[in-house]
């Protein structure tokens, strides 16, 4: 891994979502593992597979050092302080992630997930198409800046410069208003310890709805390696979006493969009952009716006497 930046600029900032949704709307091309490391070989003249090993050894190392982070601690308490709440006294005020996990982790991004992503910034995204691809550093984005300043082929040794959800975590809550007060909760975490972030808060055609912010944090080096930052996400969003979310990736790696065809949205809306349709109306009418759930939480509250609708 190579040395980033050092940007100083301290600022939370809402990054666009409209050239993420664009990226999103287009079809994944439909590609094997093996394929994309032929292709990307190709354009960088790099051999990604060979820093498999590295990579896998960075994550470990960058894990170790966010979770003896204070920051880190933090995240943990606010964890802790939601499993110990209840809303509409039975209703625990955090839930367990769609794979049963119950105790705040943080996970790496696995290697085949950045390879995917390395491709689509090189090759699919690329709007510079095969000159190398201009695109802005974690540490750009925490300045507010919408465009990178380098044009450079992004590999595995400085993916960590640009890709923003290397490490990543998620606070999964029962009501849509809990994603509003955990994100509030989160914000003055990043606040009290002066961390660079950004932020998005996704409401994409394909259905998804939740808040994702990206906190940079030190991953010290040592005698063979200098610093570097990563970027740690936190998604924050409630129970029905994380499920829809892990069967919609489902969905993504068959379009990846080829096995479904992705249409575009337009022909989606019309393709009643097929796996895409249902993806990207549930999500929707979902997000909708996890709202008026939340309006009927907040009337029972008062009727059971708590003032505003709090618990």
């Amino acid at each position: 891994m190579t040395p980033d930046s050092n940007e100083t600029e301290i600022d939370a900032t809402d990054v666009p979502e409209d050239e993420i949704d664009r990226a999103d709307e287009r079809a994944p091309t439909a590609i094997t593992l093996e394929t994309m490391l032929a292709e990307l070989r190709e354009c960088t003249d790099t051999d990604f597979a060979k820093s498999k090993t590295d990579y896998q050894s960075y994550m470990v190392r960058a894990q170790l050092e966010i979770q003896n982070t204070g920051f880190h601690d933090r995240l943990v308490e606010i964890h802790e302080s939601l499993s110990e709440q209840f809303v509409a006294r039975k209703i625990r005020a955090i839930e367990s992630w769609s794979n049963g996990e119950s105790q705040f982790r943080i996970v790496a991004k696995p290697w085949e997930s950045m390879l995917d992503k390395l491709y689509r910034i090189n090759k699919e995204d690329n709007r510079v198409f095969s000159n190398p691809p201009i695109v802005p550093t974690i540490d750009e984005m925490a300045a507010g800046e919408k465009q990178g300043r380098h044009q450079r082929w992004i590999t595995p040794e400085n993916a960590h410069e640009v890709v923003d959800d290397l490490i990543r975590t998620k606070f999964v809550v029962p009501f849509v208003d809990g994603v509003v007060e955990v994100s509030e909760q989160i914000t003055r975490a990043i606040n009290d310890h002066g961390l660079k972030r950004f932020k998005r808060y996704h409401a994409k055609d394909t259905g998804y709805h939740a808040r994702h912010y990206y906190v940079l944090l030190p991953v010290p080096g040592d005698d063979a390696t200098p610093e570097t930052t990563v970027a740690l996400e936190i998604k924050v969003l409630t129970k029905i979006q994380d499920q829809l979310g892990e069967l919609t990736h489902i969905l993504y790696e068959k379009h990846r493969t080829g096995e479904i065809k992705l249409e575009h949205k337009r022909k989606v809306a019309w393709q009643l009952g097929t796996p895409d349709f249902l993806a990207t109306y549930l999500g929707h009418t979902g997000h909708f009716l996890e709202a008026a759930i939340c309006d009927l939480k907040n009337e029972i509250l008062k009727l059971d006497g708590t003032p505003n609708g709090e618990s």
